[in-house]
């Protein structure tokens, strides 16, 4: 992992505040380090890139939901079947808040990747999301290509 560390990808804010173990399993760590190092890295990687032609300063993203135990996806209202679970999903924000050109720039740099979803989470009017939820692989192994958009709670096909 070239970016992001082990204790990135599994830090959670609440499960340190309600006393929740959030340490992955043998497995799901591999998953974790499977899906930075195949896909995240190399995303960030192109960020950087883009961030300087584009003149959008900082580059960094910022990893605000990884891995996710069960007590932990329960406690944060997840879905069951979450891909968190099994460290195939990250929540990225942008550390120079560029959430728009974010959007724009993670659709089309898995348009050429493979991975399971992308997802812009809790869009405004705008079209801005909160965060942009990246998907290695479906906890099935499948990898399914969506671009999906959350506005008011309810999924729906990317937004522009």
């Amino acid at each position: 992992m070239k970016y992001f560390t082990l204790k990135e990808c599994i830090y959670s804010a609440t499960a340190e505040a309600k006393g929740i173990d959030n340490t992955p399993s043998a497995e799901h760590k591999a998953h974790i380090m499977e899906s930075i190092e195949t896909l995240v890295d190399h995303l960030r990687e192109a960020w950087e890139v883009h961030c300087h032609q584009a003149g959008l300063g900082i580059v960094g993203i910022t990893i605000s939901s990884g891995y996710r135990s069960p007590a932990l996806n329960a406690a944060v209202h997840g879905s069951a079947t979450s891909a968190h679970c099994y460290g195939y999903a990250f929540d990225l924000v942008p550390a120079n808040g560029k959430m728009i050109e974010f959007k724009h720039f993670c659709r089309d740099f898995l348009s050429n990747h493979p991975f399971d979803q992308l997802i812009s989470e809790k869009e405004d009017k705008k079209g801005i999301p909160s965060w942009m939820h990246v998907g290695y692989k479906h906890p099935d192994g499948r990898q399914r290509g969506e671009f999906l958009s959350m506005i008011n709670g309810g999924y729906c096909y990317m937004t522009e």
